[in-house]
């Protein structure tokens, strides 16, 4: 559960919920300014140390709480593909330079409505034609209509032995303290009502990577090995 940081739940007050969806509205943002995540994915990170991973993509990174951990896993060594907005890579990014991480690669999204972290997937698939990763997180926007595309374009860039990572399986916009239509109205105008009550990761999960015979489930619900490449 995301918790704001002190200063600015003491400067929003009692009324923070609807200041927060006036801002929202107002800046016709299609995904909100604060986000659900407060701290670093524990359970990837405690995953991936038993793995001898050394390029990792991380789809969503926010404010870096899990990036600084993948950083310090691979210690200097491989390299570490961030997908995010642009706002938000530069940030990490920068923090993580400053730490003394080299070995950072950056992919940077706009906000502009039909720009996606899907375009920086498809230029890695672009410059690569043969599979990159050993381990992806992909912790993105959890709706179907981003990350169906983003698994079928990290499965061409993940290595056979390689693993990917779900955040959320059961999460869903009519639950989401940060996109649920009474904090963040543009979901209503953006989703139909079935849409919002649907768990995305949860599709993705169930129609593309459990029915596809080169993946195995190695972490319930969550973490997926590849174990076979495309005929």
């Amino acid at each position: 559960m995301v918790r704001r940081p002190a200063w600015l739940r003491r400067a929003l007050g009692r009324g923070s919920k609807r200041l927060e969806a006036l801002i929202n509205v107002l800046s016709r943002r299609e995904f909100p300014a604060f986000c659900c995540v407060c701290e670093a994915n524990q359970e990837t990170i405690d995953f991936v140390a038993g793995t001898q991973s050394r390029v990792i993509a991380e789809i969503g990174v926010y404010q870096g709480h899990t990036s600084e951990l993948f950083a310090r896993y691979l210690g200097g060594r491989g390299e570490l593909h961030l997908f995010d907005f642009e706002e938000r890579v530069r940030e990490v990014a920068a923090k993580l330079e400053a730490a003394g991480y080299r070995n950072v690669v950056s992919h940077a999204n706009s906000h502009k409505t039909m720009d996606s972290y899907n375009w920086s997937l498809m230029r890695v698939l672009q410059a690569h034609p043969e599979p990159i990763y050993d381990y992806v997180l992909l912790d993105g926007a959890h709706t179907w209509q981003l990350d169906a595309l983003a698994f079928l374009l990290v499965d061409r860039l993940l290595k056979v032995g390689g693993y990917i990572d779900f955040d959320d399986y059961g999460w869903t916009l009519a639950r989401s303290p940060s996109m649920n239509p009474g904090v963040f109205p543009a979901t209503r105008r953006l989703y139909t009502p079935e849409q919002i009550e649907e768990a995305h990761v949860r599709l993705v999960v169930e129609l593309l990577v459990r029915r596809d015979v080169r993946y195995i489930e190695v972490v319930e619900n969550k973490i997926y090995q590849k174990v076979g490449s495309a005929p």
